[in-house]
């Protein structure tokens, strides 16, 4: 990225060294002797001033082409899918908290959270009987739901909330979909990763939406009745977090050689999939390759999804694994040399090398949406249940809610459960507002899976031993044992906090980057648009970090004497209230726009400097859950 200060520094070193040499050319082109300061004077029709201003302008240009050049060498360069996926997604509230001034009542106008009467009778009656049939206890014990409880989900249409009435679905809401994960939370983890999966990552959100008409045909009705389970195949033992290497998972377009039909022949090494031992189709993550140009210009190389049905010829699906001591089904997928037609890549053959916007784009579901209901869950069986626990037992005589740091542990799940709550809130009506905010949905992942794990600590200390002791009486133990999975799963926390946050925010949601970044990317056929765009955008990111820094010292100013002056009843008025925490977050977010700004000078060092992303991402998420917090409030009040 391009540091400001070098800008400048490259382009007065360039007018030092081109403007003598200029100017003495000019001299003799016109007939005048360099250096006569007098026949410059006496030349009274004024060509000589339009030459000069002409070649003024010319030399800024060549500095302008130079510095761009500088920079585009300086710069790394772009990889096809870093490229795919700063394009993917959409950009709304991030890109104003990058742009220093997010508005509250926007948000409030523009997100409106909430259940249609259909969605709130299914979480009464449905959603509260299933609760009825599982024991948490029973399951994490017997590594399995009752047939009772399998068979129940598959009625009632639990996998296939997220497909359309159309196709046999409950269509449901984003919000209804969080709403229901939530309460099963409450009652049994493993019933909300297993209904978690199919209405996020699972291949019915992306059969919806990019399916030929002949696999939502087959597929969707289905996979609405739970006829067919879906799973999703991204992770292999040597990729990790880093879904896009698909290391051990690839795939060459061939014909087949009895029928000559085209094809893929895949071999593939998958880990960790969420109810893989359960499952009738897969979507496979594959990365295409076509060295032979089969595909003839319909589709491309690249990261391509396939759907295969168990008992496809080759497709193993199995042994499984125990993630900790939970007991949601998760396996392996594998395969070597498995013939896959072209009628099973997921859109169809023009929709290989596609996978990638495919999966980024459903991503925010999984990463914002289904674990952090998992964490609401969380926020609300502790808060209710060991906030009971804590009046009705007692220490000394006295109810353990009386002593200050069972208050000071309750207060911090209470308030990271509101936290929890009002930023699912929010990005569950971002969703419904069919947006995909990929910056958010991390923002959501890391934060509330972080905060859930908070708050069922806090609860774990105020229960002590009733906590840790197992038994079908113990409501927090297993929640406990299961956090860490929805920390590592879809993205470590870690990854996701000190790379991907900022690293993604800084280049898709800041207000400027992005153009400046395509410039550097276009060919050297198409440098003259690309050094008017580059010199723009550069000008207006200046300005953008002027204007930030100006907003940085009024509003800290401003809030500063609002909070020393304010009146001692300006907490009962819950309008001063908004008014006054929101004057607070204008300031930060003006503060984190300016740093932001500044990051720019490390140049292509950003993407080492983690420790310093780790803490914007922290500046980001409070900024973003804050505002969270006020749209929830005010809603409220």
């Amino acid at each position: 990225m391009l540091s400001s200060s070098n800008y400048m520094i490259a382009k007065s070193s360039l007018s030092r060294a081109t403007a003598a040499p200029t100017l003495s050319v000019l001299s003799s082109a016109s007939g005048i002797p360099h250096g006569s300061s007098s026949l410059l004077r006496d030349h009274g029709d004024g060509n000589f001033h339009k030459q000069q201003k002409r070649s003024f302008l010319g030399i800024v240009h060549a500095i302008d082409k130079r510095v761009y050049r500088w920079a585009k060498g300086v710069l790394p360069p772009i990889s096809k899918t870093e490229n795919i996926a700063l394009g993917c997604g959409t950009i709304g509230f991030d890109r104003d908290i990058f742009g220093g001034s997010p508005s509250l009542q926007k948000l409030i106008d523009t997100y409106q959270p909430k259940l249609s009467p259909e969605e709130e009778s299914f979480l009464a009656n449905q959603v509260t009987r299933l609760c009825s049939l599982l024991s948490d206890h029973d399951v994490v014990t017997k590594k399995d739901f009752t047939k009772e409880a399998w068979d129940y989900m598959r009625d009632e249409k639990f996998f296939g909330m997220k497909i359309p009435k159309e196709w046999g679905g409950l269509g449901f809401s984003t919000q209804a979909v969080s709403a229901v994960l939530a309460k099963l939370a409450t009652q049994c983890f493993d019933a909300n990763a297993t209904v978690a999966v199919p209405n996020s990552l699972g291949p019915g959100e992306l059969l919806v939406r990019y399916g030929t008409p002949e696999q939502k045909e087959y597929f969707l009705p289905r996979l609405a009745n739970g006829t067919l389970i879906p799973c999703f195949g991204l992770t292999g033992p040597h990729s990790g977090s880093d879904a896009t290497s698909l290391i051990g998972s690839h795939c060459v377009v061939q014909k087949h050689p009895k029928t000559g039909e085209l094809g893929v022949v895949a071999t593939f090494k998958k880990r960790y999939i969420t109810l893989a031992p359960v499952a009738g189709v897969v979507g496979l993550g594959l990365n295409l390759q076509d060295p032979d140009g089969l595909l003839g210009g319909e589709g491309e190389e690249g990261f391509t999804v396939a759907l295969l049905e168990r008992g496809h010829e080759g497709l193993r699906m199995g042994p499984r694994h125990i993630p900790l001591s939970a007991a949601f089904m998760n396996g392996t997928v594998e395969g070597e040399d498995v013939w896959i037609p072209m009628t099973s890549i997921l859109g169809g053959q023009s929709r290989c090398g596609f996978g990638w916007n495919m999966f980024v784009e459903c991503l925010a579901e999984g990463r914002g949406v289904s674990l952090p209901a998992g964490s609401i869950g969380a926020a609300r069986s502790v808060v209710a249940g060991v906030g009971a626990y804590s009046r009705v037992r007692k220490q000394f005589r006295v109810p353990i809610a009386e002593f200050g740091g069972i208050q000071e542990a309750m207060a911090k799940a209470g308030s990271d459960g509101l936290i929890t709550i009002a930023g699912g809130d929010v990005m569950n009506a971002i969703v419904d507002n069919h947006e995909a905010p990929m910056v958010i949905s991390s923002v959501m992942k890391q934060n509330c899976t972080e905060r859930g794990r908070r708050i069922v600590e806090c609860g774990m200390d105020v229960a002590a031993g009733s906590a840790i002791c197992r038994g079908d009486k113990n409501y927090i133990g297993n929640a406990y044992m299961s956090l860490p999975i929805a920390i590592t799963v879809e993205g470590a926390n870690i990854m996701t906090r000190s790379f991907q946050i900022i690293g993604q925010g800084l280049t898709r949601c800041h207000p400027h980057m992005s153009d400046l970044l395509r410039a550097l990317q276009l060919p050297p056929s198409q440098e003259k648009e690309a050094v008017q765009t580059f010199v723009k955008q550069f000008h207006k990111i200046v300005g953008h970090g002027v204007s930030n820094f100006f907003y940085s010292v009024t509003r800290g100013i401003g809030a500063t004497m609002s909070t020393t002056f304010r009146s001692k009843k300006a907490y009962k008025s819950g309008n001063d209230l908004l008014s006054h925490h929101e004057k607070q977050l204008l300031r930060l977010s003006a503060n984190f726009a300016l740093t932001s700004d500044l990051c720019f000078t490390l140049g292509g060092r950003l993407k080492f400097e983690e420790l310093l992303m780790g803490r914007l991402a922290d500046a980001l998420g409070a900024i973003y859950l804050g505002y969270a917090t006020l749209h929830h409030y005010q809603r409220r009040q």
